[in-house]
């Protein structure tokens, strides 16, 4: 399953002092993707904490940065799930620099970011939502085994 979008913006203010593209902005652009994956497998953004009393906190995320992006860039994002486990879920978010719309892309970082299925009325991490858990099956997206 991905996530893709294409032409982001880069905004001057998205930039850290030295004019690239600030940490924090990476990850917001991770959390589009977190929202954009979900909503592609049929899960609006809200669905789980409303019907399942269950959040998606981030447990882990690296981030690895290639090449610097700038207000004169745009951004393309690719969000995947590489890894599913129990009771979580890794996605890679891959970010391609282009000067223009239909400029070639160029790699400029990576974050793997784990996500844990965390139940909001026990307080607790738990399994992940057995209907994601069908949604992923049904993709051929299987839970990596031990």
């Amino acid at each position: 399953m991905l996530y893709e979008e294409k032409n982001i913006r880069v905004l001057p203010e998205d930039t850290d002092a030295f004019g690239r593209l600030n940490w924090r902005v990476y990850c917001r652009y991770c959390e589009q993707g977190e929202a954009g994956l979900m909503e592609n497998l049929g899960f609006p953004t809200m669905y789980f904490p409303k019907i399942h009393k269950t959040s998606f906190p981030r447990r882990a995320a690296n981030f690895e940065y290639v090449s610097p992006v700038s207000p004169e860039n745009l951004i393309d994002l690719k969000t995947e799930i590489i890894k599913v486990g129990t009771t979580s879920l890794t996605l890679l978010h891959t970010f391609f620099k282009k000067s223009r719309k239909d400029g070639d892309p160029i790699l400029a970082a990576k974050a793997e970011v784990t996500i844990v299925a965390y139940d909001d009325r026990l307080k607790e991490k738990t399994e992940l939502p057995s209907k994601l858990v069908n949604t992923l099956t049904a993709l051929g997206i299987q839970k990596k085994q031990k």
